[in-house]
């Protein structure tokens, strides 16, 4: 076995044209197909199945794609670790985070520590939760933070801080006279929520049916600001995260309500492959991004 075939079959495993691997790689074919030809015969297993027209990998296939993957980004780390030695204070880190953190805490975070790590470029990915934790096993970011919880044991977490969730409704909504939200207000309500794959309607979902509180989803929007405009239209109401509506709730044009079942909160994680050099410069974010 060696680095080349290990490329050619990962190519291959996650675009299943051979085709295109041939494109991206700039090698013929029958090379693609002799490669893994030889690392099935090395491995006395089948990685594919060719049907008709169409490549399709095997359970094996998926097992051994799983490690190649790994194997690639350690190679990729063992580059970076060494050009972050060479280049002491210069650098680039590419921070991940599902969209309440990214929209709401990072920006700040990362003004100020730019401000005292000139040098360095942060690029900032903002996804759901699920689409964040693919880029990670992808290695296409650094690290990342979430307000779901991961479901790969390929990553690590570790929590770093705590926030709220709390109804809104319109200014003008028919809660005019409440404070308190009891199991009957939610009930009756058209619910808008952020798309499946979303850290917050996670937890909102779990708290909901772990307190048999019945709800009816009315619209799915992957944006919170989206549904900030919906809710403020009156078209229905919403769960999100206190530091989301904060701004909006102080100037009048939503109303925030906490439920009669005690406090929606949730911890929010940091999250990094468990395979990942974390270097100098990723780790001296990360310790800004906690005081």
């Amino acid at each position: 076995m060696n680095f080349r075939k290990i490329k050619i079959f990962y190519e291959t495993a996650t675009e299943l044209n051979m085709t295109r691997v041939g494109q991206k790689l700039y090698i013929s074919q029958p090379s693609i197909s002799q490669a893994i030809r030889e690392i099935e015969e090395e491995l006395e297993v089948k990685l594919f199945d060719r049907i008709g027209k169409k490549l399709y990998l095997t359970y094996e296939g998926e097992i051994y794609l799983n490690y190649t993957r790994r194997i690639l980004n350690l190679y990729e780390e063992s580059i970076r670790a060494i050009n972050d030695i060479n280049t002491n204070e210069k650098g680039k880190i590419k921070i991940g985070a599902s969209t309440t953190i990214g929209i709401y805490i990072l920006p700040d975070i990362i003004k100020g520590f730019l401000k005292e790590h000139s040098g360095i470029e942060i690029s900032l990915s903002v996804d759901n939760t699920a689409n964040i934790e693919k880029m990670i096993l992808e290695n296409k970011i650094d690290f990342a933070y979430i307000e779901g919880r991961s479901h790969s044991d390929e990553i690590i977490e570790s929590k770093v801080w705590e926030d709220e969730l709390i109804f809104i409704s319109s200014a003008t909504h028919n809660w005019i006279n409440k404070d308190i939200l009891t199991k009957d207000d939610i009930v009756k309500e058209k619910l808008i929520m952020r798309e499946n794959g979303s850290g917050t309607r996670e937890v909102v979902e779990r708290y909901l049916e772990n307190k048999n509180i019945e709800y009816k989803i009315f619209m799915e929007l992957g944006n919170t600001e989206a549904i900030k405009k919906s809710v403020e239209a009156n078209l229905g109401i919403s769960c999100l995260s206190l530091r989301s509506v904060q701004e909006k709730i102080e100037s009048g044009a939503l109303r925030g309500f906490r439920l009669q079942e005690g406090n929606i909160t949730r911890t929010l994680r940091l999250i990094h492959h468990k395979d990942k050099f974390l270097s100098k410069n990723m780790n001296n974010f990360i310790t800004y991004s906690l005081k």
